[in-house]
């Protein structure tokens, strides 16, 4: 069976809609300029980028796009004030690799045929590592072998630790994806001290949690348990004892009621042998 064209009105509307769609597909593909502010070229001359912004070390593609009225292929000629240029297969496009400090870079192109000559510069921000990741990997790491012998109260001078050591806070967690959301009531999750997921040596006394968020500004409070027989509140008493020691030496001090963080980047955050004897661990706090 043939199919038979649009009748002929329709046909040019057809047509008009066909060409439409193609222009748009077109547009939608075409490399974007980046912004004038910029991209300072004299007219004739278009640079692009995907960003103006790279994390130290990394690489940027640059390309650029030249009108001239000469016959010949033009010559270009780039140039940074800080990391360096790498060519491509293609005579108007460059990598961009940015040097191991975060600073910001003025790369330069010139692009000449016979007695025609275009300049342009791009600024380009080097920023430090992890500034343009959407996530945080926040890992925490406690050395369980400060867990013996620590002082509750009274009654309880010495008390060690009961494995596992386990984290809670106000967030949630997957632990076999290891994705992290800030908000949560207090959940109870299992570190690990077996080489897994972020432990890095199975049985050293090392307990760890690596958990990956997404950035942002909002505190994240957090608190211990294990399976220590004597209580205090919501945890038992040895990790209530290190929640307490553990609030005076975080990142905010001021805030008496949990340890913090915020994952605004990526962070490692640890109990330490330093800090039991800092925080006075086995003995009356002060």
């Amino acid at each position: 069976m043939h199919r038979l064209p649009p009748p002929r009105p329709l046909r040019l509307l057809y047509y008009m809609l066909c060409l439409a769609v193609v222009a748009t597909i077109i547009s939608a593909c075409a490399p974007q300029p980046v912004s004038q502010a910029a991209n300072q070229a004299e007219e004739g001359l278009s640079l692009y980028a995907p960003s103006l912004a790279v994390e130290t070390g990394g690489r940027l593609p640059l390309s650029a796009f030249v009108t001239m009225d000469g016959q010949g292929a033009p010559e270009f000629q780039w140039t940074a004030s800080s990391g360096s240029i790498e060519p491509t297969m293609v005579a108007n496009e460059v990598d961009f690799v940015a040097p191991d400090s975060p600073t910001t870079v003025t790369v330069g192109l010139t692009a000449s045929l016979a007695s025609e000559r275009y300049d342009g510069t791009l600024q380009i921000e080097v920023l430090p590592p992890g500034s343009l990741k959407s996530t945080a990997l926040i890992t925490i790491e406690v050395d369980a072998s400060t867990l013996h012998g620590v002082w509750v109260d009274a009654a309880h001078p010495k008390e060690n630790v009961t494995p596992p050591l386990k984290i809670k806070g106000t967030f949630r967690y997957d632990s076999e994806t290891q994705e992290a959301f800030a908000g949560g009531s207090w959940p109870v999750f299992d570190m690990r001290d077996d080489g897994q997921k972020g432990d890095r040596v199975a049985g050293d006394n090392i307990w760890t949690i690596v958990m990956n968020f997404e950035k942002g500004d909002a505190k994240v409070y957090f608190a211990f348990d294990d399976n220590s027989s004597f209580r205090v509140e919501w945890e038992s008493g040895l990790a209530w004892a290190l929640k307490s020691a553990w609030i005076d030496l975080d990142e905010f001090p001021d805030d008496t009621s949990n340890p913090a963080f915020i994952p605004d980047g990526d962070k490692t955050i640890r109990w330490t042998a330093d800090m039991a004897r800092s925080a006075g661990l086995y003995g009356p706090r002060k």
